[in-house]
């Protein structure tokens, strides 16, 4: 076989998680398999094998690409920089949280969801796959963010906490993971369809944002 260059080696591999990033959109990602990257990419099972050695090494790329796109730390620092109250910073944090949600829970919450199936109901699968994802923590830093403004405000006295700092914090992961599912569901599988409920992520995350806001003593302000 003649010698390429990397640079071509890069381009056939593009090629190949392009076509494997649109089965993704319109399949499970723990129901797809070699056959539908092949005959979607258009490439050969020879061809693609000399790129990749199964399935999941396409997946891991596919995945750490999405991840790698869905990198928004600098978007929170831009925030937590412009804004000067612990309030105003939190109200645009749930904001932008519930912006991002609406434009990305069809691509990188799709695969996310559906990546917890695949690892569960594949333990031989999960191990290599979790091992060799890059994870780009910005949902992590986001709250970390939010977190530092909850104490900012304690400290300067703007809050006065109704809750436990531990116990809100359990409320807001497990309304924001309720969200992100529901929402999810909804817009990807169609279900609650027959309830004619439409759950709106932006509005659901300004509701969770005013309510964070009532447990720590502190009312929205509009100035």
């Amino acid at each position: 076989m003649p010698k390429v260059s990397r640079e071509y080696v890069q381009e056939k591999k593009n090629s190949i998680l392009e076509a494997a990033t649109a089965v993704c959109k319109v399949k499970p990602l723990y129901d797809i398999t070699m056959r539908d990257i092949i005959k979607t990419s258009g490439v050969s099972q020879g061809g693609i094998y000399r790129y990749y050695s199964d399935l999941d090494e396409i997946l891991i790329d596919v995945i750490n690409q999405e991840n790698a796109n869905a990198d928004y730390k600098h978007i929170i620092d831009e925030i937590t920089v412009t804004s000067n109250f612990p309030t105003k910073t939190i109200i645009k944090l749930f904001s932008f949280l519930g912006e991002y949600m609406k434009e990305n829970v069809s691509t990188v919450g799709k695969i996310q969801f559906e990546l917890t199936i695949l690892c569960a109901n594949n333990p031989d699968r999960q191990k290599k796959i979790l091992s060799n994802i890059v994870e780009n923590e910005s949902g992590q830093y986001l709250m970390q963010q939010i977190f530092h403004s909850i104490h900012k405000g304690i400290s300067s006295g703007c809050f006065t906490p109704e809750i436990s700092i531990e116990d809100l914090s359990t409320f807001m992961m497990t309304s924001i993971d309720g969200i992100v599912r529901d929402v999810f569901l909804q817009k990807c599988y169609g279900m609650f369809s027959n309830d004619q409920v439409q759950f709106d992520v932006i509005r659901l995350m300004n509701t969770l944002c005013k309510s964070v806001l009532l447990l720590l003593g502190t009312k929205e302000k509009e100035d």
